[in-house]
């Protein structure tokens, strides 16, 4: 019963920030000094009677409670309406750049998870050992370095410089791939991916690594080790039982990390100018293209709100002492 109170405790904060979130958007679009319609006007493309009916065609004529509660219904049923620069479903523009995003971030984050994991523990049980100084020092420098400028070095040795991998996009511009097989299984996307997939997982391995290290540090001198090293366990086998009792915040930061990933990293997109859904954020924020700008954000602050309920009940249930403290 402890559970489900817990359980729906976070289930009802989630919901309230996901209400909060949709809100703060809605509110913010409205107060910008001028809508996606004015420069039409100033240029001459659309007189002051094609505006208005324009503007009552997408509901902004109407009174600003009556838009929020239309606004606040189609979000939650996930009908996103019409681009109003691109005059095409919304969902046609963010779901192609939300799948780019996620086959170039979530990879990269299970790779460095459990690469950064696995070396972050053997540094923690090898303390003061030339490994564990050196891969903090390197992991450290990588998270320090802002992810564009990585990207930047590694476009100008390896694409300017060696000539060895692409530098810009997700395909080359001859390429027509066909679904989503064709698109992100050849040869050529490969070429492309290969570079900000590297600096994806050089930025993040520095976060794996020292929670690993830091809750292997903290459990080598515990009593459970020094039972089993009584017992006659090698430090191999020793190092797998304080791994696993280590694993608590990983799970925890790779679920919040998850969660982020729908915002994509704006920056890396730009740099190698991969359609994302960041990128694609950034370009509908200059056109002020409401509908898509409300779309984007939603699913990013949904995405996060979820995968910190995910975490919460995970931490929950390998820790109770957590979830009877809340309750």
């Amino acid at each position: 019963m402890s559970f489900r109170r817990f359980l729906l405790k976070r289930t009802v904060i989630a919901a309230l920030l996901t209400l909060i979130a949709v809100s703060v958007i809605f509110v913010t679009l409205r107060l910008l000094p001028s809508d996606p319609f004015s420069g039409l006007v100033a240029s001459g493309s659309l007189t002051a009677e094609q505006v208005e009916r324009v503007r009552a065609m997408y509901g902004l004529d109407e009174p600003i409670y009556v838009q929020y509660l239309k606004y606040v219904q189609n979000l939650f049923t996930f009908q996103f309406g019409i681009s109003l620069t691109q005059q095409r479903p919304v969902g046609e523009i963010i779901i192609p750049a939300l799948m780019n995003t996620m086959v170039l971030l979530l990879p990269a984050l299970v790779v460095t998870a459990i690469v950064s994991s696995v070396a972050g523990m053997y540094a923690g049980w090898n303390r003061g050992s030339w490994f564990e100084q050196s891969s903090i020092v390197a992991t450290t420098v990588f998270r320090a370095v802002p992810i564009f400028v990585t990207g930047i070095f590694l476009l100008i040795i390896f694409s300017y410089g060696l000539g060895w991998l692409p530098a810009f996009g997700m395909r080359s511009p001859l390429a027509n791939p066909d679904g989503y097989l064709e698109t992100y299984l050849s040869v050529d996307f490969l070429k492309h991916y290969i570079l900000p997939f590297t600096a994806t997982v050089l930025f993040y391995s520095g976060d794996f690594l020292m929670l690993a290290r830091n809750s292997v540090v903290e459990r080598k001198g515990s009593e459970f080790l020094m039972l089993h090293r009584a017992k006659g366990l090698s430090d191999m086998e020793q190092l797998g039982r304080a791994g696993r009792n280590s694993l608590l915040p990983l799970v925890t930061y790779f679920a919040l990390r998850t969660g982020m990933l729908f915002q994509g990293v704006i920056t890396l997109e730009v740099v190698f100018a991969w359609p994302g859904i960041g990128r694609a954020l950034v370009q509908a924020i200059l056109n002020q293209d409401y509908p898509t700008v409300q779309a984007a954000v939603f699913i990013m602050a949904l995405a996060v709100i979820v995968m910190n309920l995910t975490a919460d009940v995970a931490y929950a249930k390998l820790d109770p002492t957590v979830e009877a403290g809340d309750v």
